[in-house]
């Protein structure tokens, strides 16, 4: 297969993970709550956090350092250092792991008094395991994705995330009934984490069994670790990680100011702080599920582009750097312009009403945006320049600081979304400024968007439609809303990726790349001439 169309593969396997693992992560959190009560659910919402910030301070830079430089020793045919590169980084983790599970069983006790509540121990406790699991697995990841081996990852995301949401409901309904105890129940749906993590670990060992790895094993080379090669990772991985709390240092932001601004105008605490859940329990959690896609593109882009620049095949990375853009677009501005016009059937099948509704409206227009910053990081990561996005992300959050600070007050809660819409362009503009003049690219605006926009036109007006025909504008059921938002959703979706396929949108190579249905797309394609 072309490593472009390769590219376009993976970035597809792992798109389709990522959203089969968020639907699983969404709907769990409702059996869960129905199971063990408000209670139980807060427990775990108190262990949870702590468990996942870590994990994310952990995994979030070295694996795309072991993909990078895993991809680099494949493309030099060094099969001894893309196996040095996983042992050594391996090791770094499973220290790392070891340390926050230190951290979590053993302090479990004093954290959970310093959130309030000390219940909250055990559920620590059951799930401090994963982290010496969890570190160790993203690095197996990051190995295969080296070598553009992306269904390894997608399918242990899956399994890592069934066999999760599976514990939390057996084990915490299994502890209720035993038990009646909420606090061991918490404790059951806790542990869920490290059942997934197993699962994730069992496929990759059973990948790795018959993958790069195996293959390698006859390969000369110096097999012991190398501090030199872990000194590198690390301070590859350090402003990857850095990188990593864009979202989280936003929304530290509006922590910071919104309600405080909002008061200063006037309001009462209570309604500034239902208005502030508006835009971060809305607005926010919408905005953010495009980065899924997003971010399947970036991690498939960044051992592909990293192949080229090795070769020194600059032609070869420049196609990629055009398509991991061009794809990033393909999938964010439709879904901009259709939250924009579902805005309120979406609002009241997952929130029950519509309040909040021109906040979820103005922050979609960050869709497109924080797409777009998450793509162009990782091709700065691929040519070596993984501190620029850093120093853009710290531009970014002090432009939302100050426009937070001048809008709020005058225009409310949609100050506050407009201001992550300009702190999102603010990113993703020097970032992509960045690549330019990083890579010589000389980026063709026109030919990036029209055709997207061409399709997403078409998309609207078969939502439009939808609207009008199903009443989605008026009607005040939550299951009619549901209807009316979803029956858009697939139809509007049919109709964008017809109309890109019309339009030129992709070639022949690129849809056969797709999984299971694009030979047959491309041959439908062939037949009309719409494939060039």
């Amino acid at each position: 297969m072309a490593r472009g169309n390769r590219f376009v593969r993976g970035a597809a396997v792992l798109a389709g993970a990522g959203l089969v693992s968020k639907v699983l992560g969404s709907v769990y959190t409702i059996f869960l709550q129905n199971i063990i009560g408000d209670r139980g659910l807060g427990l775990y919402q108190m262990a949870y956090p702590i468990y996942a910030t870590l994990v994310i301070l952990a995994t979030a830079g070295l694996p795309v350092a072991v993909s990078k430089f895993v991809a680099e020793r494949a493309a030099q045919d060094d099969a001894a250092g893309a196996s040095r590169v996983f042992r050594v980084s391996a090791a770094i983790m499973g220290a790392i792991g070891a340390a926050g599970f230190c951290l979590l069983f053993f302090g479990a006790e004093r954290y959970a008094a310093f959130v309030g509540n000390p219940d909250a121990a055990l559920a620590l406790r059951a799930v401090a395991p994963a982290m010496l699991l969890v570190p160790v697995m993203s690095v197996a990841r990051g190995y295969f994705q080296g070598f553009q081996e992306m269904m390894p990852t997608a399918v242990s995301q899956v399994a890592e995330q069934t066999v999760r949401v599976i514990t939390i409901i057996a084990l915490s309904w299994w502890m209720m009934v035993q038990w009646h105890s909420p606090e061991w129940a918490a404790a059951g749906a806790a542990f869920g984490a490290v059942t997934g993590a197993l699962a994730g670990c069992a496929v990759l060992w059973e990948n790795m069994s018959r993958g790069p790895m195996i293959r390698h094993r006859g390969s000369r080379g110096d097999s012991r670790l190398d501090s030199g090669w872990g000194k590198e990772m690390v301070l590859y991985a350090l402003p990857v990680s850095l990188g990593a709390l864009a979202v989280p240092l936003i929304n530290n932001v509006d922590a910071l100011t919104v309600v405080n601004s909002l008061k200063a105008a006037g309001l009462s605490s209570g309604v500034a702080t239902e208005m502030f859940g508006w835009l971060s329990g809305r607005a926010f959690k919408l905005m953010i599920l495009p980065a899924t896609f997003a971010g399947a593109v970036a991690v498939a882009l960044l051992p592909s582009l990293t192949s080229a620049i090795t070769r020194r095949d600059l032609k070869a990375a420049n196609q990629q750097v055009e398509l991991g853009l061009r794809l990033t677009i393909w999938l964010s501005l439709p879904a901009s312009i259709g939250l924009i016009l579902l805005a309120a059937p979406v609002d009241r099948m997952l929130f029950r009403d519509t309040s909040g509704l021109a906040a979820i409206q103005i922050t979609s227009l960050a869709m497109v945006f924080s797409s777009l910053q998450v793509t162009a990081s990782s091709i700065l990561q691929s040519v070596g320049r993984p501190w620029a996005p850093v120093w853009h992300l710290a531009v970014a959050v002090a432009a939302k600081g100050i426009l937070n600070v001048l809008w709020v007050p005058r225009w409310g809660i949609e100050g506050a979304a407009a201001a992550t819409v300009m702190a999102y362009a603010v990113a993703a503009l020097l970032n992509i400024v960045t690549v330019m003049a990083s890579t010589g690219l000389v980026l063709h605006v026109r030919q990036l968007f029209w055709r997207p926009i061409v399709a997403s036109i078409g998309m609207a007006a078969v939502v439009v439609l939808v609207l009008q025909t199903l009443g989605g504008e008026t009607g005040a059921s939550r299951w009619e809303s549901a209807v009316v938002a979803l029956s858009a959703v697939v139809l509007g979706g049919v109709a964008y990726f017809v109309l890109l396929l019309i339009v030129g949108g992709f070639s022949r190579g690129e849809l056969e790349a797709l999984p299971c249905v694009g030979p047959v797309l491309a041959r439908v394609g062939t037949r009309f001439g719409w494939l060039k």
